[in-house]
């Protein structure tokens, strides 16, 4: 277990279980540019700093998971779908040239066109995008978190597997999957 929560702040609890199910999902360090949906999966990693080392770039995050997965440890990238624009070169030249498996978590603002026009811009084709790569992609409500470790668990498969990047797209809550 990542931390103790009291039982009364439903939003510790929430973000505890986030963080539970990426450890039981098989991932041991987890890096990664938080979002509002991921800050409470942020906050809550904070507590672990031996497992989280928070970033400022979604680049650098794929770039470090990269060396992190090559020292043998299995790393987890989050990020918001409008960060994934900013990992995009070194996802494709680094991550898929070199065949290293990686699993991205991107809180997913844009999802089917329902939010401010800045996310949906690459929120809406974020789903062709990674199709269009060529990487596999699970989606899971952001509010379950066990639908989300579900999602990493088969995302991590996958990626060994095709020895490549495959992607959990998290759907905000409120908001059925597509």
């Amino acid at each position: 277990m990542i931390s103790e929560t009291s039982q009364s702040d439903p939003e510790n609890d929430r973000s505890n279980s986030l963080s539970e199910q990426v450890l039981r999902s098989g991932f041991d360090v987890v890096t990664g540019v938080p979002d509002s949906p991921l800050a409470a999966l942020a906050s809550s990693l904070e507590r672990t700093p031996e497992r989280y080392f928070p970033g400022t770039r979604e680049d650098a995050c794929v770039a470090w998971a990269a060396g992190a997965q090559l020292a043998g440890r299995t790393p987890l990238v989050f990020m918001k779908s409008a960060g994934f624009a900013n990992c995009l070169d070194s996802l494709t030249s680094l991550v898929e040239v070199y065949r290293i498996p990686m699993v991205l978590l991107i809180s997913w603002a844009g999802h089917a066109g329902r939010d401010v026009p800045h996310h949906n811009v690459i929120g809406e084709p974020l789903e062709a995008l990674l199709d269009a790569l060529g990487i596999p992609v699970r989606t899971a409500r952001m509010d379950d978190p066990r639908a989300v470790g579900d999602a990493l668990a088969t995302a991590l498969l996958l990626s060994r597997e095709r020895r490549g990047a495959a992607v959990v797209l998290g759907i905000p809550e409120g908001l059925a999957a597509a």
